[in-house]
């Protein structure tokens, strides 16, 4: 059963919205445009997992959460969380092609493609250990004592995967649920009831995470930035607003063009926008238009007069 589904894809989005608004001239555009392709895959391959997930029927009762954002020393984040009566499965999921080979001490993971190129990443390895060690704390604060264990899965069929001496067993999508009944058991920590409230103190304590503003990771100056709005249909940027609706040079009309322009400035900027800002980036003369157009777009005022912003509500 499914208790959460998988939030909006932030990382992918942000990305996107990055890539297109960075000339393919700029220092930065190799790195973005290399983070939106493995942003890409992630989603791909996440998706896969969660089909496998929402077709398996498990003999026992259970409940499965993706992407649950908890605070115990500090925030953390799981991407998906498979709990039973017995334990608790934080599956890590990676699609990554090529040649894989999983490091230890310290501890990192090393892709090698057929020319030879080799590219560092992040461990899976090292990122279970947290969020085992994370989740098991956040559970004993609140006196719940059920053990945590983690898979990681890779889904790329063009992978070879040599896993040297990691500590959690590998496996293909497709192998996953097999995992999974395996590790059923009649040792059962928690009752049905208690597995339920278990399942309503992680959505209570869940909160929705918050991207940095990309253009402080990338350190990029506004001037850096292609403004206007994109075009629906052509996806040209730099629309004109006229007579209550957005005209492209295509002669495209749309009347909300102005609303996927707003998420890319949020994923780009950070979560609020002024009026002063607001015309620039959407080339609007009028202040008193920029003002009708950020009060119909469901946003959060903070401030009043010349210090009013406009905030948004977090993507889900």
């Amino acid at each position: 059963m499914i208790i959460k589904k998988r939030s909006a894809q932030l990382n992918f989005l942000g990305q996107a919205a990055l890539k297109k608004r960075l000339d393919m001239s700029h220092l930065k555009f190799n790195d973005v445009e290399n983070n939106y392709f493995r942003s890409k895959a992630g989603v791909s391959g996440e998706d896969f997992v969660d089909q496998q997930l929402a077709r398996y029927e498990h003999p026992e009762t259970h409940f499965i959460i993706h992407d649950l954002h908890l605070k115990a020393s500090s925030f953390f984040q799981i991407d998906n969380l498979f709990v039973t009566q017995s334990y608790a499965l934080i599956i890590e999921v990676k699609n990554i092609k090529h040649t894989v080979e999983m490091m230890q001490n310290p501890h990192y993971m090393k892709q090698t493609n057929p020319e030879g190129k080799i590219v560092i990443m992040d461990s899976p390895e090292e990122q279970l250990d947290k969020n085992i060690i994370w989740l098991r704390d956040w559970m004993l604060r609140r006196n719940w004592f059920l053990p945590v264990e983690g898979v990681i899965v890779f889904t790329n069929s063009d992978s070879h995967i040599i896993p040297n001496n990691c500590r959690y067993d590998i496996v293909r999508p497709r192998y996953l649920t097999k995992k999974i009944r395996k590790m059923t058991t009649s040792r059962e920590v928690l009752s049905q009831e208690e597995l339920m409230r278990l399942g309503e103190e992680f959505l209570m304590n869940h909160r929705e995470y918050e991207h940095k503003a990309l253009h402080v990771k990338y350190n990029l100056n506004s001037e850096d930035i292609i403004t206007g709005v994109e075009c629906p249909v052509c996806f040209e940027i730099g629309m004109k607003w006229s007579k209550r609706k957005w005209i492209c040079s295509n002669d495209h009309i749309s009347t909300n063009a102005h609303l996927q322009t707003l998420d890319d400035y949020f994923f780009i900027f950070g979560p609020e926008i002024n009026n002063t800002e607001f015309r620039r980036f959407f080339h609007i003369k009028s202040k008193d238009v920029a003002k009708r157009m950020l009060k119909k777009m469901n946003l959060i005022e903070v401030g009043k007069g010349r210090w009013r912003r406009y905030r948004k509500h977090l993507l889900t």
